[in-house]
């Protein structure tokens, strides 16, 4: 370039404290933009015995039709699922999750850094990215996206869309069908905004990261677990107008299914995930006092990692395991 340049390089170059500040400056941006892995716990909540016991004589009538009785007041969440898991000869290991108290911060959590094979649940987080940049301006939800080179799992599903979107896409589709129906064609082209699904993969600790030494986010084989997962909710939770319309979306999922198959009179935005062995879902779930909510099981049902149809018992165990949950909270936590 000549020694113009490197003269120039030489005069401007920044005195050491100039660096420092810089270099704390990005340092403290990029710890903004990553959310803590471990949460701060405000006041837990404590509730009279007289209160908790008004919560279970306004809810035994439905909890004794579903065959759900447990000690709500008097034991720890974890323990009630436990006792749950105990009478339905379902094993501990085959479920982890983590619960976290959207008001209070109180999180209790069971196998939390247990690698589970994720599903559809990495759908929600890459929606997420797509939404921060459009967010910057580097995307619009105006234009439309060619398809027919997308990545797929599934050639007939991807045909499908190929046909009936006329080979492109906007974003506001490929979000709705990723989300609401869980489709694999849309989720596939959003990461293709992102540089693919590889890159979208690296970016998924905006969100927060694992404590788990294996999996910090989701792995290349699809693995995750509830600690980290419970960050992404929470990060949704703290930045709710940014994401409203991922919100509404996953508000419409799957209606009478997962998390709200024993809940039919509660607002659950919930993004389920099923393949082969694994069912899961993780919710924001709108009690009178909120709650963050990420379970990931295996085996459900008899499935193994060769399965390839959902299962019926499975999801009805996972619906009553989500119902075990909220009465506990209901007890315990809300107001």
């Amino acid at each position: 370039m000549g020694t113009g340049t490197l003269g120039y390089l030489h005069v401007t170059q920044p005195t050491a404290s100039a660096i420092d500040k810089k270099a704390k400056k990005t340092k403290e941006a990029k710890e903004q933009d990553i959310e803590k892995s471990t949460p701060e716990t405000k006041k837990p909540r404590i509730k009279s015995p007289e209160a908790k016991q008004a919560a279970l004589d306004a809810d035994r009538e439905t909890m004794n039709e579903y065959g759900l009785v447990y000690d709500y007041a008097n034991k720890g969440l974890v323990e009630v699922v436990q006792d749950f898991l105990a009478e339905s000869e379902i094993d501990p290991s085959q479920v982890a999750f983590t619960y976290r108290n959207a008001i209070t911060g109180e999180q209790f959590a069971m196998n939390d850094l247990q690698p589970m094979t994720g599903g559809s649940t990495y759908k929600l987080p890459l929606n997420m990215l797509v939404v921060d940049e459009v967010a910057k301006g580097k995307l619009n939800l105006t234009d439309r996206f060619d398809i027919t080179n997308t990545y797929y799992e599934y050639v007939g599903e991807h045909d499908n869309y190929v046909a009936a979107f006329d080979g492109a896409m906007s974003i506001p589709d490929m979000q709705r069908y990723s989300l609401v129906y869980s489709e694999n064609t849309p989720a596939y082209a959003l990461a293709d905004r992102l540089g693919g699904m590889e890159q979208a993969r690296k970016l998924f600790s905006r969100y927060g990261q694992s404590r788990s030494p294996e999996v910090k986010t989701f792995s290349e084989d699809n693995k995750t677990t509830t600690d980290y997962y419970i960050h992404v909710l929470e990060y949704l939770w703290n930045h709710q107008e940014k994401y409203a319309d991922l919100l509404e979306l996953i508000g419409e999922s799957f209606p009478g299914e997962y998390y709200k198959k024993f809940l039919p009179d509660l607002v659950i935005q919930q993004k389920p995930g099923y393949v082969a062995e694994a069912l899961n879902v993780d919710a924001i779930v709108h009690e009178s006092t909120p709650y963050l909510v990420a379970i990931y099981t295996a085996g459900l049902g008899g499935t193994t990692p060769e399965s390839s149809e959902i299962s019926g018992v499975g999801l009805y165990q996972l619906g009553q395991l989500a119902y075990v949950i909220n009465e506990w909270h209901r007890v315990n936590m809300n107001e």
